[in-house]
């Protein structure tokens, strides 16, 4: 690829990167300490939660062995009763596991999960007043906090699509009017270092409105000082018409002549010293 159409989308290229970078980095941390915070409060509302249904089906498993401990039936001996835990664990979010004790705190019937408990809550089997038996249920609200993470990954996904985009529309807006005055200056320079010290007509157009920026400025000051070299070079070349109109015997023509070479050729002769 040739070096040219790189360098003249340079400036596209490193604002859509700035913009993209910059977009990122803001929105994205902002991103991040919103969805710390909401994980934060979502972890807390679904920890309460999780309690208040361990609770709940602590107090519900309990009334329904106590309704089988009435018909003097051995809890230990009841048919079903791990199948029926393990249903009941699989079917409740936020239920790490389930076990039945008998009044000596010995472990009668279990289900256990796939996540370890955090809390726990326990509902007492009584039958006249007395505890045959207790049902404890530990909690765990990571199944009730699932949404959170979907919601950290979309909101980064969000300011990922969002900084693309901005770093599109900055390249094509911004990048391309900084492309273009770069051009205009790299030619301006073109021209100047040819002897060609004429504005051309978009420069004329456009000298009043280019001092934003380092490019800009720069652009409205070589287009001033070509319009200053210009103007004084055709005070020069009148000057000089006038001298030789009035040069009738031609004495002034070689001296005239000398001096319209050496303005031409000093800036050529000055800029190879320089080199």
């Amino acid at each position: 690829m040739p070096a040219e159409p790189l360098r003249a989308g340079r400036a596209r290229l490193w604002t859509a990167l700035f913009v993209f970078f910059i977009t990122l980095v803001v929105g994205g941390g902002a991103s991040l300490l919103l969805t710390n915070g909401f994980r934060d409060r979502v972890e807390d509302s679904a920890r309460r939660d999780a309690l208040v249904i361990g609770t709940s089906v602590a107090r519900t498993l309990a009334q329904q062995f106590e309704r089988a401990a009435r018909f003097n039936v051995p809890l230990k001996l009841i048919p079903g009763v791990d199948a029926y835990l393990a249903d009941t664990l699989a079917g409740t979010p936020g239920i790490a596991q389930i076990v039945l004790r008998g009044p000596d705190g010995r472990e009668i019937r279990s289900a256990v999960g796939d996540e370890p408990g955090i809390d726990q809550t326990s509902a007492p089997v009584t039958v006249d007043g007395l505890q045959v038996a207790a049902v404890e249920v530990s909690t765990n609200p990571s199944a009730l906090i699932s949404s959170s993470e979907r919601f950290r990954m979309r909101s980064l996904l969000a300011v990922l699509a969002t900084a693309v985009a901005f770093a599109v529309l900055a390249a094509i807006l911004a990048g391309s009017h900084l492309d273009a005055d770069q051009a205009r200056v790299a030619s301006g320079l073109a021209r100047t270092a040819q002897e060609d010290f004429e504005p051309t007509a978009l420069d004329q157009r456009r000298s009043g409105s280019l001092g934003r920026g380092g490019v800009g400025r720069a652009l409205s000051a070589l287009i001033q000082g070509n319009r200053r070299v210009a103007e004084r070079r055709a005070a020069l070349e009148a000057y000089a018409e006038e001298l030789l109109a009035v040069d009738f015997d031609g004495a002034l023509r070689p001296d005239v002549e000398r001096i319209r070479r050496e303005v031409v050729t000093r800036p050529v002769a000055d800029k190879a010293r320089s080199s």
